[in-house]
C-alpha cells in the first residue's frame, strides 16, 4: 500500500535506534546476521507471543522489513504507531537488498523489549540510525452506520493461545475455513473478483487492519466505532468492482467493500486525515558487522 502524504513533517521525536537513555541495553542471546543468498528462502516466524517465543526467524527479509520489525507498534507517545511499511522511508536499497537474521530470545522477552533488542541489533550490525517524524496522511475512519452495527458478538469466552493458522480447510465454494472453536482472520480472494473474510473471536483492531490492505480499502483505517466487543463475522465482497473493474458476476453482482460493509456489517468508511508516526532511515550500511 502507498499512502499519500497530505502534509510534512511537523515534529522530530527521536535520534537514533538504540534503547533508551539510562536503561540497561537489551540485547539477544545469540544473534546471526548475513546477506540473504541463493538458498535462502523467505520465512518470517516466531518471537514473543508466538510458538516459538524464544527464536524469531526471518529470512529472505528485505532491510526495510527488518525496520519494520524493530518499529512496528513502537509509539513511545507519538501519534499513530508504525503499523505499515510505508511507514518506513530512506533511500531505495532497502526495499531491495534482502538478509537472513535468526536470534535467540531471552525467556520472557515481551513485545517491547525484544523492539528493543531488534533496535540496537540493527545498530550494531548495519550502524543503523534513525529519526522519527509525523505527517499527516489520507486515512479512513471505520464508523458505525446510521442503521447501527449487525454484528455478532462472540458466545465463545475462554482465551485462546494464539490465532488459528492454516493451511485451513475448503468449503464447497473453495474458501478456507477456520476450524470450530478456535479464533481467527482469514481473508480470501478469487480470480473471479468474489471475496470473503471469515472472521471468528476478533475485535475491530483486526478488522481495520484489514480493511487498510491493498486488496482491500488500500488506506489506513482508524477504528472510530466504539465498538470494543469480539465477533463473529463473514464478510463477502467484489474485489474487482471496489477498484472499479468488471465485477464478479454480471448477472448476480456482489456488492463493493464500502456497500458491503454497510449492508453485512452496519459499519462505513469515512475520508478523514490523520497523524502518522514515520521512520526515516538516516544512515545505514548495507553489509553488516560479521557475527
Amino acid at each position: 500500500m502507498r499512502w499519500k502524504v497530505i502534509g510534512l513533517g511537523l515534529t522530530v521525536f527521536a535520534g537514533v535506534g538504540v534503547g533508551q537513555a539510562g536503561e540497561e541495553k537489551l540485547t539477544f542471546e545469540v544473534a546471526s546476521v548475513k546477506p540473504s543468498g541463493p538458498t535462502s528462502v523467505r520465512n518470517f516466524e516466531g518471537g514473543p507471543g508466538s510458538k516459538n517465543p524464544g527464536r524469531y526467524t526471518a529470512t529472505k527479509a528485505a532491510f526495510m522489513e527488518l525496520v519494520f520489525t524493530a518499529y512496528q507498534g513502537d509509539g513511545d507517545a507519538r501519534p499513530l504507531p508504525v503499523t505499515e511499511y510505508d511507514q518506513i522511508m530512506g533511500p531505495g536499497w532497502i526495499e531491495k537488498e534482502e538478509y537472513d537474521v535468526v536470534v535467540k530470545i531471552p525467556n520472557g522477552t515481551t513485545k517491547e523489549q525484544f523492539r528493543r533488542m531488534f533496535q540496537n541489533l540493527l545498530a550494531e550490525r548495519f550502524k543503523l540510525a534513525v529519526h522519527h517524524e509525523t505527517k499527516v496522511l489520507t486515512v479512513y475512519e471505520l464508523v458505525v452506520a446510521k442503521s447501527g452495527p449487525k454484528l455478532k458478538e462472540s458466545l465463545e469466552t475462554a482465551e485462546a493461545a494464539e490465532l488459528a493458522q492454516g493451511p485451513f480447510p475448503l468449503d464447497k465454494d473453495g474458501f478456507p475455513t477456520i476450524p470450530a472453536g478456535q479464533p481467527g482472520f482469514v481473508s480470501s480472494y478469487q480470480a473471479s473478483g468474489l471475496s470473503r473474510w471469515m472472521v471468528r473471536r476478533q475485535g475491530m483492531a483486526a478488522l481495520c487492519r484489514s480493511l487498510s490492505s491493498p486488496n482491500a480499502a488500500a488506506r489506513g483505517v482508524i477504528d472510530k466505532t466504539g465498538l470494543t466487543g469480539k465477533y463473529d463475522f463473514t464478510l463477502y465482497y467484489d474485489w474487482k468492482a471496489t477498484r472499479g473493474l468488471s465485477g464478479a458476476s454480471d448477472a448476480d453482482p456482489a456488492p463493493t467493500l464500502e456497500q458491503a460493509l454497510q449492508q453485512q456489517l452496519g459499519l462505513k468508511l469515512v475520508n478523514a486525515k490523520a497523524p502518522f508516526d514515520i521512520v526515516v532511515v538516516d544512515h545505514a550500511e548495507k553489509v553488516p558487522a560479521e557475527n
